[in-house]
Order: C-alpha cells, then sequence, then structure tokens
C-alpha cells in the first residue's frame, strides 16, 4: 500500500434508482452500454484512467493533469447532451453529476485506491447537477485563467466533511482536447461494418435471396454504393447461416483479366485448397462444396468487366455460372446496366440473365439519411438542426454526397461557415461525379 497526490473525478448518473425503474430491461442495459462509450472515449481522449469500476452508474477516474480532468468533465457533459437530443425514447435519456478534486490517496494492493480526497470527490459530485461540472476548491487553484474561466459557488456543507466546502462550477473551457478522427473518410467502398449503414431492405432481399441458394443482379448508378453492399454481404452471411462461405471478387482485380487468374482467386475466396485449372474443375468443386454441406456465395462486383473480355471469358464461362447456380451455388453480381444488356440476350440455350433477379439500388431513404446524420457516435460531435438540413439538402439520399457533406460539415465546426463547407463538398463531388449524381 502506498499513499499517492491524484486528480480524480467522479461521475454518477441523475436520479438513477427512478430512472432505472422506468427503463426495461433492454433500455437499461442500452443505457449502460452507450454511458461506459462514452466515458471510455472521453478518458482516451483526454488521457484519464478508470479506478474502481465498482461505483454502480458512474465512474471514478484519475488523471495527470487537473486541466484534463476538467477536459473530461466538460466533454462527457457534451456528449451526453448530443446523445441525449438523437433520442426519441425519453426514458433512454440520463443525466450526469460530475465532481473533481485533488488530495493524497492510498493505493492498495489490487490497485484500488481510498481516502479522503474520493470521499470528498464524490460528494461534490452528488451536489453538481445535471449538465455541470463542480470542483474543489484545491482543484481550482491550479488552474488558469486562460484555460478555464470558473465561477464560485457557495460554501457546500458535504455530507460526512467538517466544515464548509469551497467548490467552483466551469462556466467556460477554453482549451478543449482533440477530438475523434473525422469517421466520414469513405470516398470508396465502406469496408468496416461499423461504418456501413442501413441498406436494410436491400439486405433483406440479399439474405432472402441466399437462405432460397438463388441469384441476384444488384444495378445502380455509379459510386452508389454497390460494392458496399456485396462487401456488407461478404461480412454479414456467415451470421446469417451456418456454413456459408462468401467469395468477393472485385472483376476490375487484374487477376480476374483471365479465366485461369478468375479460377485461381476464385478457389482462393471459396477457401479450397486446390484450385480448379479448368470450368469443368470449378464445377467440380463447387459441388463437392454442396455435398460438404457448405453453403456457397460467388459475390461478382464489377460485373461488366468480364463482359468485356469475350477472348476470355466466352459462352463457356456464362454456362458454367448457370449451370452451377442450378446446383444451389448462389450468384450475386453489381454492375451499372442490368445483365441482360450486358450478357447475349439470343441465347438459345436460355439467357444467363433470366437465372437473376434484379435489385436496383438507388438514393438512401429520406428516414435513413436522417437516421445517419442523427446517429450518435462517441468522441464526434452532434450536428446541428441547420448543419443537417444543409447535409440532406445537398446529398439528395446519395451515400457518396452524404460521406462528403458529412465530412465538410464536422471539419468546419467552429471555423467555418456550413456554405463554405457545403463548397468544399460539391467541389470535391464534381471531381468524383463530374456528370451529378
Amino acid at each position: 500500500m502506498s499513499t499517492e497526490l491524484k486528480v480524480v473525478m467522479f461521475t454518477d448518473q441523475v436520479k438513477s434508482t427512478a430512472n432505472t425503474a422506468r427503463r426495461t430491461s433492454i433500455e437499461i442495459e442500452q443505457v449502460a452500454s452507450e454511458q461506459d462509450d462514452l466515458t471510455s472515449e472521453v478518458l482516451r481522449l483526454t488521457h484519464g484512467t478508470l479506478l474502481n469500476d465498482d461505483t454502480g452508474d458512474g465512474c471514478f477516474a484519475e488523471f495527470p493533469s487537473v486541466l484534463g480532468a476538467v477536459q473530461a468533465g466538460m466533454l462527457l457533459q457534451q456528449r451526453v447532451t448530443e446523445r441525449n437530443t438523437a433520442q426519441r425514447n425519453e426514458r433512454l435519456v440520463f443525466g450526469l453529476h460530475i465532481g473533481i478534486d485533488v488530495g493524497e490517496l492510498m493505493v492498495l494492493a489490487g490497485g484500488e485506491v481510498r481516502g479522503d480526497a474520493a470521499n470528498r470527490c464524490a460528494r461534490i459530485c452528488s451536489e453538481c447537477p445535471a449538465g455541470e461540472v463542480y470542483l474543489s476548491n484545491t482543484a481550482a487553484q491550479v488552474l488558469k485563467s486562460n484555460e478555464v474561466e470558473l465561477e464560485a459557488l457557495a460554501p457546500i456543507q458535504l455530507k460526512g466533511v467538517e466544515g464548509e466546502t469551497k467548490a467552483y462550477r466551469v462556466r467556460t473551457l477554453h482549451v478543449w482536447p482533440e477530438s475523434a478522427p473525422n469517421p466520414f473518410i469513405w470516398r470508396g467502398s465502406i469496408t468496416a461494418a461499423a461504418d456501413f449503414f442501413d441498406r436494410e431492405p436491400e439486405q433483406r432481399t440479399l439474405r432472402a435471396r441466399l437462405n432460397g441458394q438463388q441469384n441476384c443482379q444488384v444495378v445502380g448508378p455509379h459510386r452508389i454504393g454497390k460494392t458496399s453492399l456485396l462487401r456488407q454481404v461478404e461480412r454479414a452471411a456467415a451470421g446469417w447461416y451456418e456454413r456459408t462461405v462468401v467469395a468477393y471478387l472485385d472483376l476490375h482485380d487484374p487477376r480476374c483479366y483471365t479465366l485461369a487468374g478468375w479460377l485461381t482467386l476464385a478457389a482462393r475466396r471459396c477457401q479450397w485448397s486446390t484450385p480448379p485449372t479448368t470450368l469443368a474443375d470449378f464445377a467440380e468443386s463447387v459441388e463437392a462444396a454442396q455435398t460438404e454441406g457448405l453453403r456457397l456465395v460467388l459475390c461478382l462486383d464489377q460485373f461488366e468487366e468480364v463482359t468485356k473480355r469475350r477472348e476470355e471469358f466466352t459462352r463457356d464461362f456464362f454456362l458454367t455460372l448457370r449451370s452451377c447456380s442450378e446446383q444451389r451455388l448462389s450468384i450475386f453480381t453489381a454492375s451499372q446496366r442490368p445483365l441482360s444488356e450486358l450478357t447475349e440476350r439470343d441465347d438459345p440455350s436460355s439467357p444467363f440473365f433470366n437465372a437473376f433477379p434484379l435489385l436496383r439500388l438507388g438514393p438512401l431513404r429520406r428516414a435513413d439519411v436522417e437516421d445517419l446524420v442523427n446517429l450518435h457516435r462517441p468522441g464526434t460531435p452532434a450536428f446541428t438542426t441547420e448543419e443537417k438540413g444543409a447535409i440532406l439538402e445537398f446529398a439528395e439520399g446519395h451515400p457518396l454526397a452524404l460521406q462528403v457533406a458529412c465530412y465538410y460539415v464536422l471539419e468546419a465546426k467552429n471555423a467555418e461557415s456550413i456554405s463554405a463547407a457545403i463548397r468544399k463538398a460539391a467541389d470535391e463531388m464534381s471531381v468524383i461525379l463530374p456528370h451529378g449524381w
């Protein structure tokens, strides 16, 4: 056991017991999880360390400096306010008391801390109204006026503390911690599951096709999100159905410029130990996988590419894919034009595209776009009502335009006007999609 001087912060939910009684078990879990996420993100940004984890509906943390603790408290209150604003269910809203102090604490062998400073910090926390940050006189004395503007409170009689305690409210924080990286970075396909948003109706359609071990063609204009959707299938399909193997192939990949390269890459994505060298071998491997009880899904992105290389991908290639799909291999294609325009319409044996129901991909629905800009992202400032309106009007539901607009509006916070941010978004989109969207 040792004694150390520490800067500590307590947080606690306002009216926790009463609010918990009103919530369902799922709501209780959601609030606790989101509060933990907010706290973890703020501690990361301010270099705080979680101490005792048995404080109920709050946290007890230490910091390398008082300024760091104040930054954490103010940032946490800001994030809670932003989160609450986005809630449609009133029962999910919560507030926090926050108190900060400095003092000698006993550090036990297990790492837990005890001492008067911890008790005093907890009592200051309990006196703090929702949305505010209170700190002790000791903590206030080490802060500089160009860092934090404080307001002296009337002396407080803290429970269990002899005499009145002088405390302060943080009125203004002049030095904020660096925020989390801008999450709206995607300009190509979205490859991180956490950043893929919605497309729930389209996912349900593809899941239904996969359930019946059927095919589907995803068709839509350039940069509308076809690749991102196929990538989502690649990530999610194994969770939809057991023993599912998804082979995603980007047909822009130069290895797919020849049939031999395509067969080798397809085998690798299907996790076959021996790559097929002919179309007949490919069909045999598909049948063997089906015999083993595997559910195979072949996602062929940029399908136009194989139709441009007819010397490599002949009629036999398309007949083989069609035959394998009849053996319950699911094939999902993505292209700007329907397969009926890309493959032989007059094939006497039955056109290739007949086996591929059409799924057209267009702009996101208005409700989904609103959910995207309202989504709470730990560590990221929320958009204001004015910012949301400008983003929605600019993007018109186009997924890429939404990414670009959100990126520049977030970068412009407290630095540039919303109109300047939207102009930057328009400049970038004019380069990516010069003919509009």
